[in-house]
């Protein structure tokens, strides 16, 4: 006896399209279509990215040779490099944009796409002011606020003051 289908409806599930295919005879199927694309984020503005892997990996790659142009003194530049390079390991250690979302939990995909490309907008931004380089010759004023002083009159009031602390009601 053949089993005839018709289909149902359509449902997300975790981001994933399920198709719900409905048959007289036999109870519900569910079949999971598309399972390496998303239907929507969920987020107003951010649609699906279908090459997430190719266009992560190409930002990525290109962060890191762009920091590559930066002194390796610079404490941004450990940074960014450490973060990049353990995003691109999980780029490419994840079977699907799911197990990358859940091992990076740092959002979506499409986010960590914006992510990085925002983060190449600000190492352009480091690259062209160099807060790392102090000017020949710059110094840096000193501030010592006395108990009392005209810089800070309330500096005895408020150093008496006995603030609650831990077992304290």
């Amino acid at each position: 006896m053949a089993v005839l289908l018709r289909h149902c409806g359509t449902k997300l599930r975790g981001g994933l399209k399920t198709m719900h295919l409905c048959g007289f005879s036999t109870p519900h199927l569910h079949l999971r279509a598309f399972a390496s694309a998303k239907e929507t984020t969920g987020i107003v503005g951010l649609k699906p990215e279908a090459d997430w892997r190719a266009k992560l990996t190409a930002v990525y790659e290109k962060t890191l040779a762009e920091a590559s142009m930066l002194p390796d003194s610079a404490a941004y530049k450990k940074l960014l490099v450490a973060l990049t390079n353990e995003r691109l390991a999980a780029v490419g250690k994840a079977e699907d944009y799911s197990a990358l979302e859940d091992a990076v939990a740092c959002g979506q995909v499409e986010q960590l796409l914006q992510q990085a490309e925002d983060e190449l907008g600000v190492l352009e931004l480091m690259k062209r002011e160099k807060p790392w380089e102090v000017p020949t010759g710059h110094a840096v004023p000193v501030l010592q606020f006395k108990p009392g002083s005209e810089h800070n009159p309330n500096f005895d009031r408020w150093s008496k003051f006995d603030w609650p602390g831990p077992g304290k009601p």
